[in-house]
């Protein structure tokens, strides 16, 4: 226990003082933030000059680390861990993410339930407050030792109602995974590098995209899928859910498994597997083919 909460103080003095050196305007209802960045990074595109799932995912997390105050005062032997994911990405971005273009990020809270809440992130052209792209962030608070949920306490709630109040509640979209025969699916398997593992010492959750796009990268260069043919990375994600089941850490050798929805080629589903239990469910849903490539 005094190591997690030692590994917890380290962690939250860590992202304080990050957050301390970046520029951020509160909402002016203080629900929220807002930051501006200057351009996305060369390594945010793949090989074909398109933004990816991963570097975007990675993009929102500009503002990530101003979740902290939502919290209010952190306990070392609790964290914070994301359950689910839900995407929406416009063909705008693809069109105009460039290395110079200047970028909005907004961040608010969207609900919050026994044990969770939900952030909103909103990412924009900010000279025209285009919404190019938008992700719903789902966070359960756990105890660091049984890595069980824990429910919100009274001054946790009334902390969020307060962020609340004067504002719409959002809810993020629900997520099921259909069921397959696994046995006619593509697979893969993949082994956890240390390099992958985030603060709580497990799989960091944006490392499931990749294992997902490297699995669909496999089927679609092997011909698995009927139309997502060749390389996966001509092709833009429109949508991404996510649900995140259980954890996994160094040294672990994951299956990971795909196939396409039958009533919508451009529809894949993934699912990651650790010593048969699974821990990682995703869709992703992407445009017809189209190239936009800005570097």
């Amino acid at each position: 226990m005094a190591e997690h909460q030692g590994r917890a103080s380290e962690r939250n003095e860590r992202w304080k003082a990050i957050s301390s050196s970046l520029p951020i305007t509160q909402n002016e209802n203080g629900n929220g933030y807002f930051t501006i960045l200057h351009g996305f990074r060369y390594d945010d595109f793949n090989r074909k000059g398109l933004m990816n799932l991963t570097s975007l995912s990675r993009t929102f997390d500009s503002t990530a680390i101003y979740r902290l105050p939502m919290f209010g005062d952190s306990n070392p032997s609790l964290g914070h861990f994301v359950a689910g994911m839900s995407y929406q990405i416009t063909k705008e971005l693809y069109k105009m993410a460039n290395l110079n273009i200047k970028i909005a990020l907004r961040l608010r809270l969207a609900n919050f339930g026994k044990s969770s809440i939900v952030l909103y992130h909103i990412l924009e052209d900010a000279s025209s407050g285009k919404i190019l792209a938008s992700m719903f962030r789902t966070l359960v608070k756990v105890s660091m030792d049984t890595r069980r949920p824990e429910p919100l306490v009274p001054e946790e709630r009334r902390h969020y109602e307060v962020l609340l109040s004067g504002s719409e509640e959002l809810a993020a979209p629900r997520f099921r995974l259909p069921s397959v025969d696994r046995a006619e699916c593509f697979s893969c398997e993949l082994v956890v590098r240390n390099i992958e593992l985030d603060s709580y010492h497990h799989v960091n959750y944006s490392m499931y995209l990749e294992y997902s796009a490297e699995c669909a990268a496999q089927a679609a260069a092997s011909g698995y899928y009927s139309k997502l043919k060749g390389d996966i990375c001509a092709f833009c994600v429109k949508k991404a859910s996510t649900s995140h089941l259980r954890e996994a850490r160094a040294g672990e050798k994951l299956t990971v498994i795909t196939w396409e929805e039958p009533a919508d080629p451009f529809v894949l589903y993934f699912i990651v597997v650790n010593k048969d239990t699974d821990i990682f469910h995703a869709m992703f849903e992407y445009y017809q083919p189209v190239e936009f490539s800005n570097l």
